[in-house]
């Protein structure tokens, strides 16, 4: 496969496209969150100033007002169905039996990152094909919808809890939910195992591992080889390729089943991992310890694996969440009235019961206040890392000699309003694609009828080269009532 890219590259072949598609958990806090002004000259506000800082205002597209209006939520619960709404754009079907609580919302289609996948021959790179992670999979009662945002075009049938519109029991057909990996370690497995002569699985990796060996030793000799086969001019990119597979290898944790160079996270966990399980806490959401340590290097790891996987053309598709919609992740000195505790996020946040104190004025009591003030420093922190994330792709070229962040398109969403669970007005971003077409360094805020199928439309129009991407995909599934293309946001590239 290398070979292949190396020779298509001596042949002046562009840079493939990409997505990454990313999520951060529940919504945001509108007066904080909406810059001031439009198009090209707006201000940035105190939640979006993380992209300023780290020098990605003309990579980014930023969009509030949205909605999921014509949408179904099919009876599931504001996270758990707005996660799918947010990522397939159809109805939901029902909540599928999971022997907890009955909120739990299935795909009536397949996500777009597969659709994409589907309808974009450019898209389809000759390996794995996509990859999903996650940094954290705890979620209030063994939810998948929160946890996923990724569904294939196979339907199954399950058991439903609700079905709509009765919301009585029965059964249900889903779109087969392709769930993410939590383990950095084994999210490089899975993609770079088979760089091993023989492919390895994890153990035999783990094992290579514990005696300082890596991947590429066990490669060193092909890669000679293989500048015996490539053209001249593509030597150095086999040695940029191994550097690439060097670095990734050394962000990972150094424990048995990791990598050396990298510390391991003070944290109970004996390997680099985000927390898993089910716990409904929402009257205790305070913590002994902070997650967001640990929480920042799973998403580093993960990231950079990801990274490496695009820049050596593995995959050409991916998603990445942050956490569930109902997140258990615990956030450090973020809560006023408390800074010295830690809390965990959606059970905190579902402390605020009144929509008008969070999207429209400052609560004047405190305890409500110090929520909101705690949801928008968590909001911030998860701008900042992924400022972070996405600024070590602008920087990477990958083994066609492109800038990875212009050629990817990075669709940052969330699954609602904000922690009421309104389904509006939605804020969304887009970042990258400036090779594809996308157009950055604006800010577009909607008072009227906007759906947030319309960013995928918009999207859409960078992959299939057209102003009219509904006509292209017009036997796919997803709601297509009054969405279109957001206009001034993409332009045919020269």
């Amino acid at each position: 496969m290398l070979l292949r890219n190396l020779e298509a590259s001596a042949q002046g072949t562009p840079s493939p496209p990409r997505l990454l598609v990313m999520f951060w958990p529940g919504g945001t806090i509108r007066y904080y969150f909406e810059p001031t002004g439009v198009g090209t000259e707006y201000t940035t506000s105190r939640i979006l100033q993380p992209f300023d800082d780290a020098g990605l205002r003309d990579d980014l597209i930023v969009l509030y007002g949205l909605n999921a209006r014509g949408i179904d939520a099919g009876c599931g619960g504001g996270a758990e169905s707005g996660t799918v709404m947010a990522v397939t754009g159809t109805n939901v079907p029902g909540t599928r039996e999971n022997g907890g609580e009955a909120d739990d919302g299935v795909a009536g289609g397949p996500s777009f990152d597969q659709i994409f996948l589907k309808n974009v021959p450019e898209l389809q790179a000759p390996g794995r094909g996509y990859a999903n992670a996650i940094c954290d999979n705890r979620v209030d009662s063994h939810e998948v919808s929160a946890r996923c945002l990724s569904y294939s075009y196979a339907m199954r049938s399950i058991d439903g809890a609700r079905v709509s519109p009765s919301c009585d029991r029965g059964a249900l057909t889903e779109a087969t939910p392709l769930l993410p990996t939590l383990r950095p370690f084994d999210l490089y497995s899975e993609l770079f195992g088979n760089f091993m002569p023989g492919g390895a699985d994890q153990e035999a990796l783990a094992k290579a591992a514990a005696r300082r060996q890596s991947v590429l030793d066990f490669s060193l000799d092909e890669l000679a080889r293989l500048k015996t086969l490539a053209p001249h001019s593509e030597s150095a990119k086999i040695d940029q390729h191994a550097e690439i597979i060097r670095q990734v290898e050394k962000n990972l944790a150094s424990d048995a089943a990791g990598f050396p160079g990298c510390q391991v996270p003070e944290t109970p966990d004996a390997a680099l991992t985000g927390q898993e399980g089910s716990s409904f806490n929402y009257g205790d959401p305070e913590t002994a310890e902070p997650d967001d340590p640990l929480h920042r290097q799973v998403g580093s790891a993960h990231a950079s694996v990801l990274r490496a996987a695009f820049q050596c053309d593995l995959i050409r598709v991916a998603s990445f969440q942050w956490a569930p919609a109902t997140s258990h992740v615990s956030f450090g000195g973020m809560f006023p009235p408390n800074p010295e505790a830690n809390y965990q996020h959606h059970p905190l946040g579902s402390e605020i019961t009144d929509r008008q104190a969070t999207m429209v004025t400052p609560p004047t009591d405190e305890r409500m206040a110090g929520v909101v003030e705690f949801l928008a420093n968590v909001h911030t922190w998860y701008n900042a890392e992924t400022a972070a994330i996405l600024r070590t792709f602008k920087e990477a070229t990958d083994v066609f000699g492109g800038v990875l962040l212009d050629h990817t398109i990075v669709p940052f969403v969330t699954d609602k309003a904000e922690m009421t669970d309104s389904r509006e007005p939605l804020p969304a971003l887009i970042l990258g694609g400036r090779a594809l077409g996308m157009l950055g360094g604006q800010a577009q805020v909607f008072s009227t009828n906007r759906s947030h199928n319309d960013l995928w439309m918009t999207i859409a129009q960078a992959y299939l080269k057209t102003t009219d991407p509904l006509s292209v995909l017009a036997d796919e599934v997803f709601v297509k009532t009054d969405v279109a293309p957001i206009p001034g946001l993409w332009s045919p590239p020269a």
